[in-house]
């Protein structure tokens, strides 16, 4: 009577896995749903966040060229009193062609000097606008000393200082808000324009 051979390995040892095939380790394994859940929850803290809601302190782009003239007529020219803005200020005061003047806003200025702000709408879009008014106002020698997002409003906005020969410093501020577009796809860009009398020379 013939007997099975018995084995000499113990019954608690794990079988051995076929010729040529390695053992799988487990933690590399766990790698790849672990990436994937990074991978998750990424995509869905980047949809979270509003792409059309305006970055505080954002500036458009300055582009090399706005692609916008300087329009021949003056919008302060009515608003002169008794030689206030002298001629080198006022004609330091540029807009782009092809504006149109909407409103003459009440501001806070004192009555005693010279305060007033126009609001325009331009069918440039607000790059544009931008790289307009801060080429021109430093051409016709304003000191941009601010850029950036106006408070409570959403834009961009320039302030600038330059001296008159009034003896005085003039402060020229414009802010530009973002384009809207109709529902004919036609664009258009609201702006203003304030221009006032800050202090004197000394």
């Amino acid at each position: 009577m013939t007997t099975a051979p018995t084995s000499t390995e113990p019954r608690s040892a794990k079988p051995l896995p076929p010729p040529g095939v390695a053992p799988t380790r487990l933690w590399l394994a766990a790698i790849v749903p672990i990436c994937a859940v990074v991978m998750l929850v990424t995509v869905i803290l980047l949809n979270m966040s509003d792409p059309n809601s305006p970055k505080v302190g954002s500036t458009p782009k300055l582009e090399k060229v706005s692609g916008l003239t300087v329009s021949t007529a003056n919008p302060f020219t009515p608003l002169v009193v008794a030689g206030e803005p002298v001629s080198d200020i006022l004609d330091a005061v540029v807009i782009p062609a092809g504006a149109t003047q909407l409103a003459i806003p009440q501001v806070g200025g004192e009555a005693t000097s010279f305060d007033h702000s126009i609001v325009f709408s331009s069918p440039a879009s607000e790059q544009a606008l931008y790289t307009f008014f801060h080429d021109e106002m430093t051409a016709n020698g304003w000191r941009i000393f601010s850029t950036g997002a106006p408070a409570n409003e959403k834009g961009v906005e320039l302030l600038a200082q330059k001296a008159g020969s009034d003896g005085w410093y003039w402060e020229q501020g414009v802010i530009v808000n973002p384009t809207s577009f109709s529902t004919s796809g036609t664009q258009s860009t609201h702006f203003t324009v304030r221009l006032y009398q800050a202090s004197d020379g000394s």
